[in-house]
């Protein structure tokens, strides 16, 4: 489990499979690659701020969710944009949960649908 320091979550393409690595943490357990048309179900989500599980692939359990979803939407739940938490959770209480800001939201979003390469501080 993260212990709420901060997190580098980078984001790689490989435009010729239509995929993109996601690696939430420095932790080598926290990266998946996400395909095709979840990747537009994930920009989708986190543009609207909408709660979704995005199907995606873990290099040791396989197919896995990579969940997103607001963070805190009770505290300001008329803002125009919303923090945004990208999480995994794996077997053995492993966990990653990474907040974006809202303009890390923006970044994050501009990332995956078209940079080769960013980190995101989160």
């Amino acid at each position: 489990m993260t212990d709420g320091s901060p997190t580098v979550t980078t984001v790689r393409h490989d435009r010729r499979s239509r995929l993109v690595t996601i690696r939430l943490t420095e932790a080598p357990a926290f990266i998946v690659t996400v395909r095709g048309q979840h990747i537009d179900e994930l920009v989708e989500a986190l543009r609207e701020g909408d709660s979704l599980g995005v199907p995606c692939r873990h290099a040791s359990y396989g197919d896995w969710l990579l969940g997103v979803h607001p963070h805190q939407w009770w505290v300001n739940p008329r803002a125009p944009r919303l923090p945004m938490e990208l999480y995994l959770l794996l077997p053995e209480d492993q966990q990653a949960v990474v907040v974006f800001t809202a303009d890390e939201v923006e970044e994050l979003l501009a990332t995956l649908v078209g940079v080769e390469l960013v980190g995101v501080e989160a």
